[in-house]
């Protein structure tokens, strides 16, 4: 509740004037309440005058690999792994969450008894490491392993990534305790892959573009194919939606697709991209990405997309 005077808004012209606000109501219907004419003159106010910072430059959102991590996050809940994900650089650290995931994938594959698990609090566990604060959503679901238990644990996985052949490059465990962000992902891609591909064992990202290559062009030999999954012309998202008519004939209505090229217009590229998810979904592909994913081009989670479609026809 508002206490006004008529004294406290005067000269109300002088001030408007002052900070540069047109001039949309009087003392009078400013006292009387007239919400029109209030909202209009705050409107005026925040347009004119934020308030706020203007950043020099556009933020680089997806710098540390944000994108990504949500993306993983959500297929590693899928897996059904306890307790969720939240943070996966932060709830990856001790390894358990990791080595759940192996066992998801490739049941069996987890000597359990190799693996160090809180039971209580006691001297193999602590809340927060030396000189590290304890984040709230790892102490409030359990107790933290020591950093030397939480790497025999990583190093575990590490090791069980190579056994089951996953592509993984200069990663170990203490990369992951550290929650490095680039090791991290490229472990979790490289699980995404083994999942996918559990059916025809390992599988790199150069089969996959051939895969997808050899499908669309045996339905329709005119499509361009893809050098990668950086190529510029996934942008469209024109070829996934051939992929998707040629896994599945008929599946695509091709009156609503934008028939654009790279530099075509941004919203015409989403509108394609969502067509393209939606229809993958109703083919009952898992699929985490997002439009935005496909116009930006991101080759990470484009890799599961794929990925994901190759695993139905397995």
């Amino acid at each position: 509740m508002f206490l006004c005077s008529s004294t406290n808004f005067r000269p109300p012209s002088t001030r408007r004037t002052t900070i540069g606000c047109r001039k949309y109501l009087t003392v009078p219907s400013l006292l009387s309440g007239n919400l029109r004419l209030n909202f209009a003159f705050v409107a005026n106010l925040f347009n004119t005058h934020l308030g706020l910072k203007l950043l020099d430059e556009q933020e680089d959102f997806d710098a540390e690999g944000e994108r990504e991590a949500r993306v993983f996050t959500l297929w590693l809940n899928s897996l059904g792994v306890d307790p969720a994900v939240h943070n996966l650089f932060k709830n990856l650290k001790d390894g358990l969450i990791i080595l759940q995931a192996f066992d998801k994938i490739i049941p069996g594959s987890v000597v359990w008894r190799r693996a160090n698990q809180p039971k209580a609090t006691g001297p193999g566990f602590l809340i927060a490491a030396e000189g590290e604060e304890a984040d709230e959503e790892t102490s409030a679901s359990r107790p933290r392993l020591t950093r030397f238990k939480a790497v025999e644990n990583t190093n575990y996985a590490v090791e069980l990534a190579k056994q089951n052949k996953l592509h993984i490059v200069y990663i170990q465990g203490a990369d992951i305790v550290d929650g490095s962000k680039t090791l991290v992902l490229g472990l979790n891609i490289s699980q995404t892959l083994q999942n996918l591909s559990a059916t025809r064992g390992p599988i790199s990202d150069t089969e996959m573009v051939k895969w997808a290559n050899t499908t669309v062009q045996k339905h329709k030999s005119t499509v361009h194919p893809i050098r990668s999954f950086k190529d510029p012309s996934l942008t469209t998202g024109v070829f996934f939606l051939e992929l998707l008519d040629a896994m599945q004939p008929g599946i695509v209505d091709f009156s609503m697709v934008s028939n654009i090229d790279e530099s075509g217009d941004c919203e015409e590229r989403r509108q394609n991209a969502k067509l393209a998810i939606s229809i993958a979904r109703k083919m009952g592909a898992l699929i985490f990405l997002v439009p935005e994913n496909i116009v930006d081009v991101r080759p990470r989670l484009i890799l599961t997309f794929v990925g994901s479609l190759m695993s139905l026809q397995c």
